[in-house]
């Protein structure tokens, strides 16, 4: 119930963002995912607000559909659209200075260029998280396997010894 109300959906948006390890992998692919319909519509010669509420609906995620509301917003009233993304927090230092220098020079090829170095940072965080993976899962087998002996074989064990079951009623 709590997901459905919209402060609820903000604050777990914004928690899937922020988690430990998949926090950022979360960010980084709908950040990837808005800038490169952003690219598309550029390209095809949008303008860059009317590009950002297209990119919009391709996020489903409610943290970044209010970036980029306020970063329209920041648009229209003759301000930078960059500042949101900086502001949030959430993403790289160097995709924020990248799409500044965009600004001031080719947008488009500044975006498709941040783009790589998203892609390779997406490969980076894959990369390491698969490394952890297997150590994540002997450690939850173990759990399981001790939970297993102490919940269900520990009291078969003792029963079968003639132990602690037949003690309570002095037989």
């Amino acid at each position: 119930m709590w997901l459905g109300t919209p402060k609820g959906r903000y604050n777990f948006d914004y928690f899937k963002y922020t988690m430990p390890i998949f926090g950022k992998l979360m960010y980084l692919l709908d950040f990837s995912r808005l800038m490169q319909c952003t690219l598309l519509n550029l390209q095809n010669g949008m303008r860059i607000q009317d590009s950002l509420e297209v990119g919009k609906n391709v996020v489903k995620n409610t943290v970044m559909m209010s970036i980029v509301e306020s970063a329209i917003n920041n648009i229209f009233i003759g301000q930078s659209w960059i500042q949101p993304f900086e502001d949030a927090a959430l993403g790289d230092t160097m995709c924020i200075e990248m799409l500044k220098i965009g600004m001031q020079t080719d947008l488009p090829e500044m975006i498709a260029k941040m783009l790589d170095y998203v892609e390779s940072d997406i490969n980076n965080t894959l990369e390491k998280i698969m490394k952890v993976l297997p150590e994540v899962a002997y450690i939850f087998v173990g759990v399981v396997l001790i939970f297993f002996v102490c919940a269900v074989l520990v009291p078969c064990i003792t029963l079968y010894m003639g132990g602690w079951l037949f003690e309570a009623y002095d037989v």
